[in-house]
């Protein structure tokens, strides 16, 4: 996790005040259970199996689970566990809550990543987290019932995508009504991001001519939304030289 900034972030500490109560709620534990008994893998957290005994018995312990998770085994499991949330986030309200707690140190990093909203129209960064916060319950409202191999990824992605829009529209309207020359397109940091979207829409070009799906979606995260091969390992689970490969990989035939 990144480390927190200099100011409070009040909205997270109110998430995690209200998740030590709401984790272990009643009505937490029927959501959770409701899953369970949707999804095997969660369900053997849940009920144990084959003698050893239930490893979470609300939210509150999937998610301390899901945060103690080492090695890369582990933080597989923690990522198909976000998957299966996902995909069975509309069974219930109380579902989607327990996925945004579970994105919380994801969450985090996105924010460090757009400098906690500096630039933008928000006050100060818990004012910008606040932002944050609701973007991603849209996000996850919207893509509730879906099956996404890479929930974890897509998720953070979508929710980083958002709130890097909304940040270059506000550094668009303040800037000074001068001529596009490069010297204000670079202090508007218009460039860039104009490589970024073209480089973008190559990946979507070569994904429909054929290049893999992982090979595209690791040069997407890496190249064009800034994740570095670490971050990419520790969000999705996977090895990182597995993820290296696939970037050389991608690379070459992005090349080629």
């Amino acid at each position: 996790m990144p480390p927190a900034p200099r100011f409070h972030i009040t909205p997270i500490e109110q998430l995690n005040s209200e998740w030590q109560s709401l984790g272990r709620s009643p009505a937490a534990v029927r959501a959770l259970h409701r899953v369970a008994e949707r999804e095997p893998d969660l369900g053997r957290l849940v009920h144990g199996s084959d003698g050893v005994p239930p490893a979470c018995r609300s939210p509150f312990d999937l998610i301390e689970h899901m945060r103690n998770a080492r090695g890369r085994r582990q933080r597989e499991e923690a990522a198909r566990l976000v998957r299966l949330l996902l995909h069975q986030a509309d069974v219930d309200p109380l579902v989607s809550r327990v996925l945004v707690q579970a994105l919380l140190p994801g969450l985090i990093t996105v924010a460090a990543k757009l400098q906690w909203g500096r630039g933008g129209d928000w006050t100060d960064g818990a004012d910008f987290f606040s932002e944050l916060l609701s973007t991603t319950w849209l996000v996850v409202e919207e893509w509730a019932g879906q099956d996404r191999p890479y929930a974890v990824l897509d998720l953070l992605s979508a929710i980083r995508c958002r709130l890097r829009r909304q940040l270059l529209r506000a550094k668009e309207v303040r800037a000074p009504l001068h001529p596009l020359n490069d010297e204000v397109l670079t202090s508007l940091d218009v460039r860039p991001e104009t490589d970024l979207e073209e480089l973008a829409r190559i990946l979507i070009d070569l994904r429909q001519q054929g290049m893999r799906v992982d090979e595209v979606q690791v040069l997407y995260a890496h190249h064009v939304l800034g994740y570095s091969i670490s971050e990419l390992a520790q969000v999705t689970g996977r090895d990182r030289r597995a993820l290296y490969a696939r970037r050389d990989r991608g690379q070459r035939r992005l090349c080629a």
